[in-house]
């Protein structure tokens, strides 16, 4: 087998060429290609089974690579190279025919050959015609609905949107296309079908019921084994563009996704699909890195069910925008992993290890729901021993800091960022390990070494300026404050407890 990288980062390159031995999985590494055009090129004349694709590379894009290895219909394979913030882009690649994705930050010799067996394992590709044929329908369909007959100006729109494998996504299509079209065909009525992203419309001239679309989904059923939706949708040409009926193929899509009901419905008008979250999701993000950081599964399971109820609670939110959140929290996961040595690639959730992918494909809420219930667990699982070791070395570190700075002013922010935690956990974690919160330690530890000064012989602004405090009258409070006497009261118990009062 041939492979060929495509990147337009030196490092990157050399990276993923030195992470894994390639020769002994049988993969025989072409001369890379720094931009489009050049793996284009490359492409044409050593025809590699593989290519591992950057999708932000120059010349030609990493989505315009991916149409033209269509078009062209070249036999390879691709894996895209993605950052977690190319979320929309690294979709649009799935959809052109992208076998898989990986990250392109913090890539690990695991994840790269997990990629690699499941894309070396994958069947025979669907039939090229059949993806040509769906790719420009979906391309064709503004055009086909700006051009369209006058019967059709006004009557009745069918969405289609089935829960799939990317696999079996064109194929079976083509089929619900095929058997709907014949359906209405038999009750003689007039209709024209286009694509949009995945999605099938079907415009009827004349009226049709809930029972004619729910004999028509069972039928369906027969040929196509996955879950379909459909949706009937009143429209009037002449009032509407072509923006509505993308409108009403995004509805299907995003009702299919949250609803485990009815797959038949009737829509008066498409819903409405919030784009932004009505509330506020940083506060679930401050908790959540609270339980991450402790390894908490009790907290974890807690906060992100609290989130989950707050989505179910507002619908219809946007599909990528919940994706979006769902990669950026499994990202802190994977940061929380990574510093403890390991990767969320050592988790095998739903026979996979491939997380981020798993919630870029995930078809439903629930499932979304489910997903993350079984990866907890086991998340908390892998990681909790060797979170106490880590916990016994943050204290460590901690109280080391304190020891080595009590010269400065010292700040729990400044403990913090220097260990490599949150603000928040030091000061929780430091209190039910010390029992005593962070400052109140500071503070007794800084005076305890006051007074080992003072009994040295040092004056009060002297020892004040030792200990870092900005001004006299400050550090007088704060020794008061801790040992119940003012330094110079100390210092002249000290003397007294000398012998000096008999003077």
């Amino acid at each position: 087998m041939k492979a060929l990288i495509v990147e337009d980062e030196l490092l990157a390159r050399l990276g993923m060429r030195s992470l894994i031995d390639w020769e002994s999985l049988g993969i025989t590494l072409l001369e890379d290609a720094s931009d489009g055009a050049e793996a284009l090129k490359k492409m044409e004349k050593e025809q590699p089974d593989l290519i591992l694709l950057d999708l932000n590379i120059p010349e030609i894009n990493g989505l315009e690579l991916l149409q033209m290895i269509r078009q062209r219909n070249l036999p390879c394979k691709v894996i895209v190279v993605s950052c977690y913030e190319d979320f929309d882009t690294v979709k649009k690649a799935m959809k052109l025919g992208a076998a898989d994705y990986i990250r392109k930050f913090g890539l690990s010799k695991e994840e790269l050959l997990s990629s690699l067996k499941n894309v070396m394992e994958m069947p025979a590709e669907v039939p090229s015609y059949l993806q040509q044929s769906a790719v420009q329908s979906s391309m064709k369909m503004r055009k086909k609905l700006q051009q369209i007959p006058e019967e059709f100006l006004s009557g009745y729109v069918l969405s289609f949107y089935m829960l799939w494998k990317y696999s079996e996504e064109i194929t079976d299509m083509k089929i619900v296309e095929t058997v709907a079209c014949q359906y209405y065909q038999k009750l003689g009525r007039t209709l024209m079908s286009a694509f949009y992203e995945g999605k099938l419309l079907i415009l009827l001239k004349e009226e049709t019921t809930l029972e004619e679309v729910e004999k028509l989904r069972k039928l369906i059923f027969q040929f196509v084994t996955n879950r379909c939706y459909i949706s009937i949708t009143p429209y009037h040409f002449k009032e509407q563009d072509d923006q509505f009926f993308i409108h009403v193929a995004n509805a299907i899509e995003v009702y299919g996704f949250y609803e485990c009901g009815p797959k038949t419905v009737f829509m008066e008008k498409p819903l409405e699909i919030n784009k932004t979250f009505p509330f506020d999701v940083g506060s679930y993000m401050e908790q959540l890195e609270h339980g991450i950081a402790k390894i908490s599964e009790t907290d974890i399971k807690n906060t992100l069910q609290k989130l989950f109820d707050e989505i179910s609670g507002n619908p219809y939110l946007s599909v990528n925008l919940v994706k979006k959140l769902m990669i950026e929290i499994l990202s802190r996961f994977s940061k929380k992993a990574g510093l403890l040595g390991g990767s969320i690639e050592e988790i095998e959730v739903q026979e996979s290890y491939k997380h981020y992918q798993k919630i870029v494909n995930m078809t439903s809420f629930q499932g979304l729901q489910n997903w993350w219930m079984d990866f907890i667990p086991k998340f908390t699982g892998q990681f909790f021993t060797r979170q106490k070791k880590s916990e016994s070395d943050i204290i460590q570190s901690a109280l080391n800091y304190i020891e080595e700075n009590l010269d400065k002013p010292i700040q729990l922010s400044d403990a913090a960022r220097l260990i490599g935690v949150s603000e928040p956990y030091l000061s929780s974690f430091f209190k039910s390990s010390m029992n005593e919160n962070f400052i109140p330690y500071v503070n007794r530890q800084k005076m305890k070494r006051a007074k080992e000064l003072l009994a040295d012989g040092k004056l009060v602004y002297q020892v004040s300026d030792i200990l870092g405090y900005e001004n006299t009258t400050y550090f007088s409070k704060v020794f008061k404050r801790v040992e119940g006497m003012t330094p110079e009261q100390y210092r002249k118990n000290l003397y007294e407890r000398n012998g000096g009062g008999n003077e």
